[in-house]
């Protein structure tokens, strides 16, 4: 969101865009083409709907009644082939475990295709559409860039890079929890994997790696700060 609001400060607007798990809620507000004003507002009724989410430790999942009432108002029955911008949105396949890329060709709700991306596994339930079930999207592949077919300059805003963790002393990884081990561990297995699919994305492109590694993944009440960093990163790299 905060490279959004860079983008809009210097009027630049891409024409097509690729979102993965919560980057797709991004990517499909972006892709309505609303004034920075609403869409902003947007951004605020969305995030703000998840910001008290924490992890629960009984073995039950999260419901995604709020984050999905939110989705209806803004998108409704809205179609991948109802907007005027090209969007992409991955997520994984639960059954094959193969990725799945939703847009026109498949055209299904908007809001469902948000719903797949963004359904971490063990903390919001699958998304089931046409009898198949989907989870999130940085399972099969963290950045989307294998919906991308253009020649363009294209615009790749990476928070799974190597700003994702720190380094930790022998007495900081010592002193890690279950949870804090499991999800360093997953940010790594992430990060090597993006690393791989950068160096084999043969598009030009420039990289956007917001410093977010003192943020938990379950860290939405702090959305506004990494909004900050976001647009600082913006700022620095685009300026240049």
């Amino acid at each position: 969101m905060g490279v959004v609001k860079y983008l809009d400060e210097i009027n630049l607007a891409p024409s097509t865009y690729h979102g993965v798990s919560m980057g797709a809620i991004v990517a499909s507000i972006e892709a309505l083409n609303l004034k920075p004003s609403k869409k902003h507002f947007l951004y605020d009724s969305v995030f703000n709907s998840l910001k008290w989410i924490r992890p629960k430790f009984n073995g039950s999942l999260i419901s995604t009644s709020k984050i999905e009432a939110i989705l209806d108002d803004i998108f409704s029955n809205l179609r991948f082939s109802d907007l005027e911008k090209e969007l992409n949105i991955i997520a994984t396949n639960y059954h094959s475990g193969k990725l799945t890329i939703f847009n026109k060709d498949n055209n299904i709700k908007i809001k469902d295709a948000i719903l797949a991306s963004i359904a971490v596994p063990a903390l919001f339930p699958p998304k089931k559409i046409d009898n198949e079930y989907f989870v999130d999207g940085y399972i099969s592949s963290n950045l989307p860039l294998q919906s991308i077919n253009n020649n363009l300059i294209n615009l790749v805003v990476n928070v799974t890079g190597k700003n994702s963790f720190k380094r930790l002393n022998s007495k900081e990884i010592e002193e890690l929890s279950i949870l804090g081990n499991l999800e360093r561990s997953i940010r790594i297995l992430i990060y090597n994997q993006t690393k791989m699919a950068l160096k084999e994305f043969n598009k030009e492109y420039i990289l956007l790696e917001p410093d977010v590694s003192s943020f938990k993944t379950s860290y939405f009440h702090k959305y506004q700060q990494i909004k900050e960093i976001g647009y600082k990163e913006a700022k620095r790299v685009l300026l240049k």
